[in-house]
């Protein structure tokens, strides 16, 4: 979109591009490639500036997220602006799971508003618009199952957990 910017960028765990418009972050994508990554990002890239400097700062968090600060995630402001009702207050409950910890779906639709939800839970994380940052590799299935995970593959949501564990 117009005024839109991007920045592609080399974390431990993967690449992610990042797309910001006027009132924040409105994509974030982690896939093991960079083309994986941009690829998945569409049609929401055309008219998009690549400007590195746009992105200091979240790339500083997602850095130090990488380094052992499992609580600098925290800090990057997300435009939900385009999400549904739903999706903003699962994606919100999602970003409150603590770094290490797990729920299930069932948990997050209950904490979205609608407990009888689970199926458009798991919807609201594969449809995570914000990969990592939302932390959606934190929910899992009632089974203790990893579940599914967009960010990369099942072995990135176990590698996370386990980084967030303290134990990679």
């Amino acid at each position: 979109m117009k005024g839109d910017k991007y920045h592609l960028v080399e974390l431990p765990m993967g690449w992610m591009v990042l797309l910001a418009g006027e009132d924040g972050l409105k994509r974030a994508s982690l896939k093991p490639s960079p083309q994986e990554a941009l690829e998945d990002l569409g049609t929401d890239l055309d008219g998009a500036v690549d400007e590195p400097d746009a992105f200091t700062q979240v790339v500083a968090c997602l850095h130090r997220y990488a380094d052992g600060d499992m609580m600098a995630l925290d800090q990057i402001e997300l435009d939900f602006n385009r999400a549904t009702p739903f999706f903003s207050a699962a994606w919100k409950a999602c970003r409150s799971i603590p770094p290490g910890e797990t729920r299930g779906y069932a948990w997050l639709a209950a904490e979205a508003g609608s407990p009888l939800a689970m199926r458009a839970a798991g919807q609201a994380m594969a449809r995570n618009r914000f990969s990592l940052i939302i932390p959606c590799h934190r929910v899992i299935a009632s089974d203790g199952g990893l579940g599914g995970y967009g960010g990369g593959g099942l072995g990135v949501k176990a590698r996370l957990l386990q980084m967030e564990l303290g134990g990679e």
